[in-house]
């Protein structure tokens, strides 16, 4: 799915809704635009949502085998050829085979007209990533059942086979895979720094608003034991006050009986 998850086709959600979009038509024709449906996919794990003409294969998962330990330590000797079973050093690598070869089987690869427009490069030429790729099963085109896909169409961002590049994509900028590997890993390796980067940057801005809050609570705690003080203080003194002018208030009745008390005399 376009979020990355992959699924089996058993375990692929069906279309959780469906979009009507109208088709592009005539307009000078009478009559109601027709629209056509379109199924979106909800991913069950991020519930992110995508029309199905999204979905795509992942051939990392799909031809993803594991690797005989008798070919491990092959490779880590001295490559042979894995076209012959004679065991002899391969000494060319055919690009579009995925496979090291041998002298003899390199001119027979010549030979053949099936194979022999296929690109042979030195064994020193072929990068570690091939030697990896060499050893799992080829992923073949699904529309030329024969043809592995060896190139990378870089217009359309996707896997090519020979025939699709040479037809469909005949005009588009074009990789073999094991350059294509070593371009996008050196981007993903540069992007990774950049998000590290990026990442220390976001850190030290975190650790500061992080620091700024807590002298925000602590200000805010200053300030509300500074309103706490005030008010007892002002309670304090309004009690002072009440208590003054209760007693003015109690030495004024005592008077005032005092002088009723003398005028009646």
């Amino acid at each position: 799915l376009p979020c990355l998850h992959s699924f089996c086709k058993k375990c692929l959600p069906p279309p959780a809704r469906y979009l009507m979009l109208p088709e592009k038509r005539d307009t000078s024709l009478p009559g109601e635009n027709a629209a056509r449906s379109i199924a979106v996919i909800r991913c069950p794990v991020c519930q992110q949502e995508c029309v199905e003409m999204d979905v795509m294969d992942n051939f990392f998962v799909k031809d993803t085998v594991e690797v005989p330990s008798s070919t491990v330590e092959k490779t880590s000797q001295h490559q042979v050829c894995t076209s012959c079973e004679d065991n002899t050093e391969a000494t060319g690598f055919c690009v579009e085979c995925v496979e090291f070869l041998c002298v003899t089987c390199i001119e027979a690869h010549q030979r053949v007209k099936f194979t022999k427009d296929h690109t042979i490069r030195q064994k020193e030429e072929v990068s570690p990533e091939v030697v990896c790729v060499s050893n799992q099963r080829p992923v073949f085109c699904h529309v030329h059942k024969k043809e592995p896909l060896k190139l990378f169409c870089e217009t359309c961002d996707r896997l090519t086979c020979r025939d699709c590049q040479l037809l469909e994509h005949k005009e588009h900028r074009y990789q073999f895979i094991e350059d294509a590997c070593k371009n996008h890993r050196e981007c993903l390796e540069s992007m990774t720094l950049q998000l590290q980067d990026k990442k220390k940057v976001v850190e030290s801005v975190s650790d500061i608003i992080k620091n700024r809050l807590i002298k925000v609570d602590e200000n805010r705690k200053a300030v509300e034991q500074e309103i706490s003080l005030a008010i007892c203080t002002l309670i304090m003194e309004i009690k002072r006050k009440g208590k003054g002018l209760t007693n003015q208030l109690e030495v004024s009745s005592i008077l005032f009986f005092l002088d009723a008390w003398f005028i009646k005399k």
